[in-house]
């Protein structure tokens, strides 16, 4: 029998909460650890959670071999800065090439963040980032916004306004049955 790799989900720590700038009312934070982060994990979680079109937003440069996929899936992108992309995606093919670029950024220690909501546009969701300041998204109207994801290399932090996401009891029911929960670490 092969173990499942485990996570966990907690309420957000007021740590990670206030790093970013974002109306504290009505968003729910939920922290979803994983030791191992996939491409499955990411991709099945933002799959059953949104419909499309999802915004997926990376601060840094795309390392060589996920340029190659942008380039050979012809997969549209907004540039903001020298190495800052931003991706509308409208099909799971597309979802499923940005979830593997997302990991492969992630375990390298780079955030990648992931919109959803109604009337979003590419240009709003530049992030703003200063050493000593949270992330903050200037041009964008958070009252758009459903949810906003913070994935990194220890797992992803979801900060939502729809209530089938907030508490760690209703977003585990959005993980793929593949991973195990570990209820003991988990605010369930």
């Amino acid at each position: 029998m092969e173990l499942k790799t485990r996570y966990f989900v907690q309420y957000s720590s007021v740590s990670m909460i206030n790093s970013f700038l974002i109306p504290e009312e009505p968003f729910t934070s939920i922290s979803i650890g994983i030791r191992d982060l996939e491409t499955d994990f990411i991709f099945t979680l933002v799959q059953n959670m949104f419909s499309f079109p999802i915004f997926v937003v990376l601060e840094n440069d795309i390392f060589e071999q996920g340029k190659n996929i942008i380039l050979e899936r012809n997969i549209p992108s907004f540039k903001f800065s020298s190495d800052g992309f931003i991706f509308k995606i409208d099909s799971f093919d597309t979802l499923e090439a940005i979830c593997d670029i997302t990991v492969d950024l992630a375990l390298n220690g780079i955030s990648v963040f992931i919109f959803y909501g109604q009337g979003l546009f590419k240009e709003d969701l530049v992030p703003s980032r200063q050493w000593n300041k949270p992330v903050e998204f200037k041009k964008l109207d958070f009252q758009k916004v459903e949810t906003f994801i913070d994935v990194s290399e220890v797992g992803i932090n979801i900060f939502s306004k729809n209530n089938k996401f907030n508490s760690p009891r209703k977003v585990s029911h959005f993980i793929s049955a593949s991973y195990s929960l570990d209820v003991e670490s988990s605010d369930i």
